[in-house]
């Protein structure tokens, strides 16, 4: 009976449901964050669609904090802001033009002390915008609670 009910629901989702939309040049579209950016999983993966990136904390330093940005599609441009204690830092992302290169752009900013500090993303892909806003908890990598 639970399989039935289960099966009916995705076929009205099927049917019924919002279908996805070609991003439209100069459109602007949410990215959704995946559950690994909301604890301390060492990455944050941004979706919308067919549309996927990565964030990874390259460096974690007393002053910065430097991150790489990957995608499957060329990012034509990115900018980050951290939101920590009521100020608001903005910084550009570079391509990483190095040939063992960990990812397609990367950005440094300020280091941060505040655990409920946040991180918004906007990218440019194919003359559309893509934006998110994440907690940071995700540059703190998870540390392994067993040992041998």
């Amino acid at each position: 009976m639970e399989i039935l009910a289960i099966l009916a629901w995705i076929a009205i989702g099927q049917i019924a449901g919002e279908k996805a939309q070609v991003a439209e040049p100069g459109g602007a579209y949410p990215l959704v964050a995946r559950s690994n950016c909301r604890w301390e999983s060492g990455e944050c993966e941004l979706v919308n669609n067919d549309l996927k990136m990565t964030i990874l904390p390259l460096e974690l330093g007393a002053q910065y904090t430097r991150l790489a940005l990957d995608s499957e599609f060329p990012l034509a441009q990115a900018t980050f802001a951290l939101l920590s204690g009521g100020n608001e830092v903005v910084a550009n992302a570079t391509y990483d033009e190095s040939p063992d290169a960990a990812a397609q752009m990367t950005v440094t900013i300020p280091a941060f002390a505040d655990p409920e500090a946040m991180l918004r993303v906007a990218v440019t892909v194919q003359e559309s915008l893509y934006f998110a806003e994440v907690p940071v908890v995700f540059l703190r990598p998870e540390e392994p609670r067993f040992s041998r």
